[in-house]
């Protein structure tokens, strides 16, 4: 993502950073000291989540173990390699931030139910969740003719069910299981009607880098 586009991949760091303080700020979260990056990736939002939060244990989560291993050592993070299936994916800990950059928009909806059952896990009473998503914006670019790496028939099909329940996925060829998504929000709000310990902070379409819509949950105490 850095090779050849230095600036951009900067200025996407610093977005997510704009989306991070202001949600914290929103949800009443002080400065977090336990936070987790699923997907980490390289490190593109977690080394300006190093350098924002120096005193807080990060820890770096995907399955590309050769990016955790790279924010391990070059950032000092925890490092724990992903599963397929989040809804297996345990932790020694529980977080008060979770960056989730680019990873339910490129998953079915069984799989943002995985990604959000892991979160409930992960939370800690309190703690936020930040996640970003396919909306309007990207329906509209498939709509336009933007493929978003996929063919011309898959996205006819994803458009199709998006135009229908709000919800389109297709797979990248030869990938299962793995693609594209795009949600609306009143899909996903509906989604999240019967999470009763997640509260919805905000959703805010086009947050991230101009193009990606980001959702903020916090995880309610037990005893409400």
């Amino acid at each position: 993502m850095f090779v050849g586009r230095p600036d951009w991949y900067r200025l996407v760091g610093l977005s997510a950073w704009r989306c991070i303080t202001a949600s914290l700020l929103v949800a009443g979260v002080a400065e977090p000291q336990q936070i987790l990056d699923l997907p980490c990736g390289h490190g593109r939002v977690l080394r300006v989540l190093q350098r924002g939060f120096p005193d807080a244990d990060i820890t770096a989560c995907d399955l590309d173990r050769d990016g955790v291993d790279f924010c391990a050592r070059e950032f000092g993070a925890r490092p724990v390699y992903s599963t397929i299936d989040l809804g297996r994916l345990q932790f020694d800990r529980q977080f008060d931030l979770v960056w989730c950059g680019s990873l339910v928009t490129h998953l079915d909806a069984p799989g943002w139910l995985g990604t959000f059952q892991c979160f409930l896990r992960a939370l800690r009473p309190g703690g936020i969740a930040i996640v970003t998503f396919h909306g309007r914006w990207v329906a509209y670019q498939l709509q336009q003719g933007n493929r978003y790496g996929l063919s011309e028939a898959a996205v006819g099909r994803m458009l199709a069910a998006y135009a229908d329940r709000g919800f389109g996925y297709a797979d990248y060829e030869g990938q299962p299981g793995y693609g594209v998504s795009v949600a609306s929000p009143a899909w996903l709000l509906r989604e999240l009607h019967a999470w009763h310990r997640l509260r919805v902070v905000g959703l805010t379409e086009r947050w991230w880098d101009d193009h990606q819509d980001v959702l903020v949950v916090q995880k309610l105490p037990d005893n409400l």
